[in-house]
């Protein structure tokens, strides 16, 4: 009984480490514990005999266990395991499952998937639909644990025993259970507990607290990270990056430019650059055009123009350079990663003779993104049916944003809320197809959003 204390004890520790830092968590749910008649029972449904150490935890901590957290967006993990986002423990003796019969369902159909899933015994699940099991072929007492991963049909070695893979598992903190949270510590023998990477990984678990933009505010170097690591530049982190001297702050966002390979990363460093400095490093993005740089991604190149130069000069800059690219036809979303920034009306001018079907693969976003009026609206619906369709799916767009409370811009021009009505009939009365009448009827019906 003492082990089964003694787990609880610190899955309760570890929660509450977790709730002391933000984290999500869901409170351990303990079913009751089975009597041996339910085991019997449960062994001769199965055809197999249980093991024995999870019978011991059945009878002596719970018949169903399960509990989950996973870690504030500001508890900055360790880079190296950067997989990781979550913990979880779970089973429950009613959902114990012979997996033979899976297996001979899968062959029947022909396929040669699940040949590993035979003489295995599923206990419980990951969020992502693997499973763990016990491997019955093994001639033991005990069963060792194994994870299976249903895309890979592929079995991976978890532990010993069901003891033992919950003392381990526990060791390192209940990490999430999905296998690539787990790979830092996998070795051949299961879920390493001693390893360079497990005595690391436990020794942040212990002391890690969350980080938050006041921890941070007075060391430029910690503020950059940590805003890198949240991927997130909000309001408030740019009025405390406003506080520095500029000339050390943008140097540094230089060096870390250099440094970080991701494109996410390197996006961040971006969008700080552009929302704090603006048009006084327009030497530096010019620059960046003429080669004098190091050579970043053209849509990051294309992001600095629209919030780093003047809107007309940095328009001709990305435009010319799109409309040089080898394709015949410039793609949607391409033309989407380079000129929604601007949010120009200068820019539907320019789609006009560009936009091509699916309008849905970015078209209809740049038209949305770059502050379309009431003119462009009558425009567009009187000229091909490609730019007719862009508005309808850009406005069905505007009104799942609106409704979601992302959106805040408002048309220009709009007129009343009579005309738009009579406007929204008559493009709705045009349409053949159900998919392209159905959202302007939603838009009928919902008008005052755009009001």
């Amino acid at each position: 009984m003492k082990d089964c204390e003694l787990l609880l004890s610190s899955w309760e520790q570890i929660l509450h480490k977790l709730s002391e830092n933000n984290g999500n968590v869901h409170p351990i749910e303990i079913g009751k514990r089975a009597t041996i008649q339910e085991i019997e029972a449960k062994e001769r449904e199965l055809g197999y005999q249980l093991p024995p150490s999870y019978k011991y935890i059945l009878q002596n901590l719970g018949k169903s266990l399960s509990f989950y957290y996973s870690f504030s967006e500001d508890t900055m993990i360790p880079s190296e395991y950067n997989e990781i986002f979550s913990g979880e423990i779970n089973w429950n003796i009613d959902y114990l499952q012979n997996l033979d019969e899976l297996a001979d369902e899968l062959f029947e159909d022909g396929e040669d998937y699940g040949k590993t899933l035979r003489g295995k015994l599923e206990f419980a699940h990951a969020g992502n639909g693997d499973v763990y099991a016990f491997d019955m072929s093994v001639e033991s007492e005990e069963k060792p644990v194994i994870y299976w991963d249903h895309e890979e049909d592929t079995v991976t070695y978890i532990a010993d025993s069901f003891i033992d893979y919950l003392l381990r598992i526990t060791e390192l903190g209940c990490i999430g259970s999905e296998k690539w949270q787990l790979e830092y510590f996998l070795s051949d023998a299961g879920l390493a507990t001693t390893s360079p990477s497990a005595v690391k990984w436990k020794q942040w678990f212990e002391s890690f607290s969350e980080t938050t933009l006041n921890d941070v505010k007075n060391n430029i170097k910690q503020l950059i990270a940590f805003v890198v690591y949240r991927e997130k530049v909000d309001k408030k982190t740019i009025e405390i990056l406003n506080k520095f001297n500029k000339k050390e702050l943008f140097n540094f966002c230089l060096e870390e430019l250099h440094k970080k390979d991701a494109f996410d990363d390197q996006k961040i460093i971006c969008e700080i650059i552009g929302r704090v400095f603006g048009v006084n490093v327009e030497e530096w993005v010019i620059s960046l055009w003429e080669a004098k740089q190091f050579t970043l991604d053209e849509r990051l190149r294309s992001f600095l123009t629209a919030k780093c130069m003047s809107k007309d000069k940095g328009l001709r800059l990305v435009i010319n350079f799109l409309e040089q690219l080898p394709n015949n036809s410039i793609d949607g979303y391409e033309a989407l990663s380079h000129l929604k920034d601007f949010q120009s009306r200068k820019v539907i001018e320019w789609m006009e003779k560009h936009v091509r079907f699916p309008v849905t693969e970015g078209w209809d976003e740049l038209f949305l993104r770059s502050n379309f009026s009431w003119a462009d609206l009558e425009r567009w619906t009187s000229l091909e049916e490609k730019h007719e369709v862009t508005v309808i799916h850009a406005l069905e767009k505007y009104v799942e944003e609106k409704v979601a409370n992302d959106f805040h811009y408002d048309i220009l021009g709009l007129p009343t809320k009579s005309d738009f009505t009579d406007f929204l009939v008559k493009l709705r009365d045009k349409q053949v197809l159900k998919k392209r009448r159905h959202p302007i009827e939603d838009m009928i019906q919902n008008i005052n959003i755009f009001y």
